[in-house]
């Protein structure tokens, strides 16, 4: 596969003269609709737009120095999928809540950079707390997350926890976003399985089935052979449970219950792709061996959406039977 997408540089001496337009162009055009008022744009001539215009220019030869000092630099297959799939999750949700009140496109993005740090954030301290043996002696290692080594579940945990102190701190609605955001989150990790695809990890077991995919140069695998590809299973899985969500959403009785509805869904799909996953990313759990790390926490995670939702809906049955009516948030 191709874990380095493409590599930029070193460059050519008129690629600074094209970078330098392009960064004035944009500046300039930025500035102007910044300063938009009812009796029209401000004209181009004008002192301000030159400087404006100066400042992209140095911003584009800037770049040019930057990437010829320290190229070729490399832009990555995985994480340039983790982008594609974090813009789309953010347009969709942003499509969503159109009709939605008190729901910014600045609180959106906030919240959605915010979910983005603190997954990454989770999904690294879990990969490494589970594989410490991997970074004990090499803790720098912790950093480079483009190598590698980010568990999904830490990464739910993380970007939960720092989602949740946004919603609450501007007052968003809990259950609100939460149903708004869990189409987002399966979209996003979708597209993002691609990159693992490209990156040649979470592969599977070897197959000799027509669309089976050979890897080259696997850690720790002699040998190129035919094997499953798992990524692009999980990607079209993720998406069928987007459209899933996206059915289910309005039948529900509470906002909130789209929660347990994803995870119990995601449960579902990991544990069964997990059958066919190899590698570093399917590492049997200690105390029953024969399942994987991930299936033992899809195990719990869905038995605990479960209980969250029969519990719930035991408890809030008799008061709707009462009111007559169901409850949302």
């Amino acid at each position: 596969m191709h874990p380095t997408l493409v590599e930029l540089g070193p460059w050519d001496s008129w690629v600074a003269a094209l970078l330098a337009v392009i960064g004035a162009a944009v500046v300039m055009y930025a500035d102007l609709r910044s300063r938009e008022t009812d009796e029209g744009e401000k004209p181009l001539a004008s002192p301000r737009a030159v400087v404006m215009g100066l400042i992209g220019a140095c911003l584009g030869v800037g770049v040019y120095m930057a990437v010829n000092h320290w190229g070729p630099v490399k832009v990555r297959s995985w994480g340039t999928m983790l982008m594609v799939g974090f813009g789309a999750a953010m347009a969709w949700a942003a499509y969503d809540s159109r009709d939605e009140d008190n729901i910014g496109l600045d609180d959106l993005i906030d919240l959605t950079i915010a979910i983005l740090i603190g997954a990454i954030v989770g999904a690294r301290v879990v990969s490494a707390v589970l594989n410490w043996s991997d970074f004990a002696g090499h803790p720098e290692q912790l950093l480079r997350v483009w190598e590698g080594g980010l568990s999904f579940h830490g990464g739910l945990i993380g970007g939960w926890i720092a989602g949740s102190i946004i919603i609450v701190r501007r007052k968003m609605g809990y259950g609100r976003m939460v149903a708004l955001l869990m189409p987002s989150i399966a979209l996003g990790y979708a597209i993002t399985r691609i990159g693992c695809f490209l990156n040649s990890c979470c592969y599977g077991v070897a197959t000799d089935l027509p669309w089976g995919v050979c890897f080259h140069e696997l850690p720790g695998v002699e040998g190129t052979i035919a094997r499953h590809p798992t990524q692009l299973y999980a990607s079209a899985a993720n998406i069928g449970i987007f459209f899933l969500l996206l059915w289910i959403r309005p039948h529900l009785r509470k906002s909130i219950h789209m929660a347990p509805v994803y995870l119990g869904l995601y449960s579902v799909y990991r544990f069964l792709i997990e059958i066919l996953r190899r590698g570093a990313t399917a590492q049997p759990y200690a105390p029953i061996p024969a399942l994987t790390q991930a299936q033992a926490a899809s195990i719990a995670i869905f038995t605990l959406s479960a209980i969250w939702l029969i519990v719930d809906w035991i408890i809030t049955r008799p008061r709707a039977e009462i009111t007559g009516a169901g409850e949302d948030e």
